[in-house]
């Protein structure tokens, strides 16, 4: 393959769970990208970028490239640090190509993402490959920018294409185009046009900035194929594997801090609310860890009693105790047992297991207080 400059790409990483900080870190190394900047909370990346713009020498860096960010952090959370990328004036680069990380990759989340103006979406459990395809397709394939009535960011259409309504949709309007912008009403600016005022009359703008990315990457890059080496993809899925060791310590630690907390919800000494997050956030990470060490069921019970606890509202009922029990006991024997893969005949039980304690303890969410 074509030898590419990837040691001229910087790329920000944030993420509150260390592990999986040091995670995606270890992995881009071990892709090639030397360059990288890790905070721990989205307010300290926000700190660094804001004091990139000021004194870069002072922030240690000059450039973010790409930006990795974990979508579920404490205090501000992945969406509310992209739409500062966005609309900040503070922010030193809006068009900076913004990948969002996260175990939770419901549709809600998503198009969550999406609204902010993310540029990918990179789902947990992730493997070194897909990592790389999603820097990857920053490169090769941006998106040009919009510039809409209270949006900002990449392209949100795949395809250029009309999108019409159905008649479920509104009854009113049978067959109407959703996509009410004319081309006359849409001002195009490109890279190198010596376009330097906006007209008033238009309703979108599309910017169409120089991919300078691929530039960095060095000549190579715009004879050749984009791509990491297959054998340095390889070589970064056994470093993932290699670190399961460290992972299993971060299990215990994990199932050790939920079990405190079932104890505390047991005794009704302290607030509840609390300790309901903290299980929820602790099955988020689970949720997203799981399959990248082959510990699906892992990754399987972690999401089901994220699901089970996303009511952090609802009264601590014996039937809710019950049910984050049977997903803490079961989480212990997978680790325990080293339950690897679908697990065979003891993962076909915790999964019959588990099914029948939601089944048999699910209860309505409740909107009252605790």
């Amino acid at each position: 393959m074509l030898k590419l400059n990837w040691d001229n790409i910087t790329i920000l990483v944030v993420d509150d769970n260390t592990f999986m900080r040091n995670l995606v870190v270890s992995t881009l190394r071990m892709l090639g990208i030397s360059n990288i900047v890790a905070r721990s909370s989205a307010t300290a990346a926000i700190e660094a970028l804001s004091e990139s713009r000021r004194n870069p020498v002072s922030a240690g860096f000059a450039t973010i490239d790409i930006i990795l960010s974990d979508f579920v952090m404490e205090e501000v959370d992945g969406a509310l640090f992209l739409r500062w990328i966005r609309t900040s004036k503070q922010a030193p680069d809006r068009f900076v190509p913004f990948v969002m990380v996260s175990g939770a990759a419901d549709q809600q989340i998503v198009e969550a993402a999406r609204d902010a103006g993310v540029s990918e979406f990179l789902a947990k459990p992730f493997s070194a490959k897909s990592l790389g395809d999603r820097i990857v397709e920053v490169i090769k394939n941006p998106r040009q920018y919009v510039l809409a009535p209270g949006y900002f960011g990449p392209d949100r259409r795949r395809q250029d294409r009309p999108t019409s309504w159905s008649y479920a949709d509104d009854y009113s309007q049978p067959e109407k185009n959703r996509r009410v912008t004319e081309a006359s009403q849409i001002q195009v600016v490109h890279a190198r046009s010596n376009i330097r005022t906006l007209r008033d009359d238009v309703r979108a703008i599309y910017f169409r900035p120089a991919n300078r990315l691929r530039d960095k990457l060095g000549p190579n890059a715009l004879r050749g194929q984009i791509d990491f080496d297959p054998l340095v993809i390889q070589a970064a899925e056994n470093r993932i594997q290699e670190m399961v060791g460290d992972y299993a310590v971060w299990v215990k630690n994990y199932l050790d801090t939920m079990a405190r907390s079932y104890k505390a919800l047991v005794k009704q000494e302290e607030e509840p609310k609390q300790h309901i997050v903290n299980i929820n956030q602790i099955a988020h990470e689970l949720r997203g860890q799981g399959g990248i060490f082959d510990y699906p069921l892992i990754t399987s019970f972690g999401k089901s009693l994220y699901d089970a606890t996303l009511d952090t509202r609802g009264k601590v009922t014996d039937n809710r105790l019950k049910l984050i029990e049977a997903h803490i006991d079961a989480l212990r024997v997978v680790f325990n047992k080293q339950v690897r893969g679908d697990g065979g005949k003891v993962g076909a039980e915790l999964l019959q297991d588990i099914e029948r304690a939601v089944r048999k303890y699910s209860e309505a969410p409740s909107a009252g207080p605790i």
